[in-house]
């Protein structure tokens, strides 16, 4: 956890270091430039909510791929990708 902060990016697994941000009101997992993937229900098997302190929220992710990666977001963001989940 940085001094400011959520990092907003996969800090470990599959796609460590890609960011996650927010475009048109959809969480997307930035992976290189032009390579994006929606974190929707389509795209997200499974989730978990591993910890969260103050702003700072550790969520696993699954893919519907197999793939599994661990993310830390900030508040808006996780409000976001849990909305998408539901």
């Amino acid at each position: 956890m940085g001094i400011f902060g959520a990092k907003n990016k996969v800090t470990a697994g599959d796609y460590k270091d890609a960011s996650v941000t927010m475009a048109n009101g959809q969480v997307i997992l930035a992976i290189s430039l032009g390579n994006m993937i929606v974190l929707n229900q389509k795209m997200v098997a499974s989730h978990k909510v591993e910890s969260e302190a103050k702003g700072v929220h550790i969520l696993s992710i699954t893919f519907t791929d197999g793939k599994k990666s661990l993310l830390e977001i900030d508040d808006k963001l996780c409000k976001a990708l849990l909305a998408q989940l539901f």
